[in-house]
């Protein structure tokens, strides 16, 4: 199947409106003091103690000196979100988005965009016309954000994609990601359901994962509406999410489907198609 025509994806704001809305300013980090500070925020946001921050302030700075893209969001002088990006290889078109987070005080507010947008600005200045990262196939904002407001598409599903984690995020949790890849001269459209999509995994009651056979496709694979309260409140239940989109998503593979988009109420649509 060809990937259904969805409606017009919203226009993005510009990173000057996206700021405003926010309530920051979005600069690159240069100093050793903003290095040490941007450190602290991933330690905090991530759960770990200062010395296991998932990025250390040398490596911040280094990435920094070496022309990576590291840039701050700030609310006057305080520092409340991060994001690096580094290229891939000399000349690549492509940033890779290696980490991104907002302070908790801060979420909801639009940082993040803020500081995608400004990333993606970043790269095009620099020559780059798409950008790649990873992100967590459960997260259901996530999902909705990358591939209905942004445009991105998903090029691949990597079952533990990073070894064991033990941070507060994703301590205990296997480590599949989806790799999604934001063409910034081409973004796609948010896909629409097509006539006879079957539901291949579903929340039934109390939110649990139940699984079908599926037919020729194309298929909807629904997905918890909070993973991460579902973990703290139940991470057994949240352990049998993880494990039935990859029983899922594998077998979709076999079948040489690909995820298409993301439905505005929390589901995959996989098929075969160009997306």
């Amino acid at each position: 199947m060809v990937a259904p025509p969805g409606r017009a994806p919203t226009p993005l704001p510009t990173v000057a409106q996206a700021c405003a809305r926010a309530g920051v300013t979005v600069r690159e980090v240069h100093s050793g003091a903003e290095c040490v500070a941007g450190a602290a925020l991933l330690a905090d946001i991530w759960g770990t103690a200062a010395e296991a921050a998932p990025l250390q302030s040398d490596v911040l700075l280094s990435l920094g000196h070496a022309g990576g893209a590291v840039l701050g969001a700030f609310a006057g002088d305080e520092l409340i979100g991060l994001t690096v990006g580094i290229a891939g290889r000399p000349g690549s078109p492509e940033l890779y988005s290696l980490i991104a987070g907002v302070a908790a005080a801060a979420a909801g507010r639009g940082v993040g965009v803020a500081l995608k947008l400004a990333q993606r600005d970043w790269a095009l200045a620099h020559g780059a016309t798409r950008m790649r990262w990873t992100y967590d196939p459960l997260i259901r904002r996530n999902a909705h954000f990358n591939l209905n407001r942004l445009g991105a598409h998903i090029v691949e599903f990597v079952p533990d994609f990073y070894p064991p984690m033990t941070d507060a995020v994703n301590a205990g949790d296997l480590t599949d990601r989806l790799i999604a890849v934001w063409d910034f001269v081409d973004p796609r459209p948010p896909v629409s359901v097509p006539a006879g999509a079957e539901t291949v995994l579903a929340a039934g009651d109390d939110e649990e994962p139940v699984l079908t056979p599926g037919g020729p496709g194309p298929w909807l694979i629904e997905t918890p509406t909070d993973i991460e309260a579902l973990r703290r409140a139940d991470p057994t239940r949240a352990h049998r999410w993880r494990l039935a989109l990859r029983e899922v998503l594998h077998r979709a593979e076999r079948l040489d489907y690909r995820v298409l988009g993301f439905t505005g109420d929390g589901a995959y649509l996989a098929g075969r198609g160009d997306r």
